[in-house]
This record gives structure tokens, sequence and C-alpha cells, in this order.
């Protein structure tokens, strides 16, 4: 019980970064969360196993710091990442092509994305006078944070089945968590966050590339 303990908490660091404390759980999600998105740039199977570990290694991660909506999207992304391997591989063992929304889908994703970032961001900004013995101070850049929600939900649904507009999205999510964690001075997330940006342009070169040999091919 007592190795059990140590894996799933955070409260012995196992390694040290730039003089701050890194968990083995930390270091096994941070890991896996990146080896998930470079995976699925290159638009490999795996990334679903690897972002499943991702999941459950963050899901305790946050419970024990206390950020329980980030806690509650990971049972999203757990969901979202059983779905994306089943559509991927399907049963044939078949890989199903890469696709674009197209002009007047991506019109709605965008009104979609933006009326539940103004949802999220009502709910959120509520939460100090809902529950104010848990949270006793209100939320800070309120509606960015909850773009960063939506637009992760949209983007990993889109990566699920494998349209190429789901980079783009991670693109703009990325950027904004990059100047969200920046001034909130968490260096070593928005190191990783940096290190995404970079695979996520990536994505958006190799998916589009495929796109285009899929369709001469037709």
């Amino acid at each position: 019980m007592e190795n059990l303990s140590f894996y799933f908490s955070i409260e012995y660091p196992i390694v040290s970064l730039f003089g701050n404390p890194i968990s083995f759980l930390e270091l096994l999600g941070t890991t896996t969360g990146l080896l998930c998105v470079y995976l699925a740039s290159k638009n490999h199977i795996l990334t679903w196993p690897f972002g499943i570990l991702t999941s459950i290694c963050f899901f305790f991660l946050f419970f024990q710091i206390q950020l329980y909506s980030d806690m509650l999207l990971q049972i999203y992304f757990f969901g979202s990442s059983v779905y994306g391997w089943i559509v991927w591989r399907k049963r044939t063992g078949a890989y199903v092509k890469i696709r674009s929304l197209g002009t007047s889908k991506n019109l709605v994703l965008v009104f979609v994305i933006l009326l539940g970032t103004y949802i999220l961001g009502k709910i959120t900004s509520r939460l100090p006078f809902w529950l104010p013995s848990i949270f006793v101070k209100p939320p800070e850049f309120l509606y960015w944070d909850a773009f960063t929600t939506v637009g992760s939900i949209v983007a990993n649904f889109l990566l699920a089945k494998r349209k190429l507009e789901s980079w783009f999205l991670w693109v703009f999510v990325d950027v904004v968590c990059i100047a969200i964690y920046s001034l909130k001075e968490i260096p070593f997330v928005t190191l990783e966050y940096i290190v995404f940006l970079l695979i996520a342009f990536y994505g958006c070169h190799h998916w589009y590339k495929e796109l285009k040999q899929n369709q001469n091919v037709i």
C-alpha cells in the first residue's frame, strides 16, 4: 500500500526541474501527454492508449491540488480517448481517412465554441456565490480559461473524428494556454504547452499533406 500511495501522491517528488519538485504522477502524466499529442500529429493510433493513461494520471493529480474542474475534464478525455481508439481502428482494422469539415460546418463550429465559452464563463463566474466555502476567490482570466476548456473538448472530439480542423483549433488553444500559464507564473507547464504548440503546428502540416494525398487518390 505504501508503494501504491507513492505512485499516486504528489507529496513524494522523484526529480527536480528548475528547483521545482516533480512527482512520479506529474512526470508520467506529462510524458504520456506529450507522447499522445506527438503521436496524434503523426496520425498514429497509439495516441489514444497514451491519452487514456494521461487522463488517469491527471485525474488523480488535479484532485490532489483541488483543480476539480480539470479533474472532471479528465473523465471526458478518458471517454473520448476510448471513442477515438474505436473510431480510428474500427472492426476491420482499417484507418479512417482524414477529412475537412468544410466552410459551412466550420462556421457552425466557431459559433458553438463561442456560445460554449460564454455559457461556461457565466457558470464559472457564479461559483464563488453558489459555493463560497469551496471557491473562496473569484476566477481569473474568466472567458479565456473557459475558451481553453471548451476548445480542448471540441478539438479532442474532432481529433477522434479525424478532422483536419482539430489541429488548427489546438493551435489557438495552446497559444491562449501559454499566455495564461505565463501570466500565472508556472514556467514548467508553460514550457510543456510551448512543446504542444510546436507539435500542433506539425500536426497541421502533416494532416493537411495527407488530406491532399487522399483527395488526389480520389
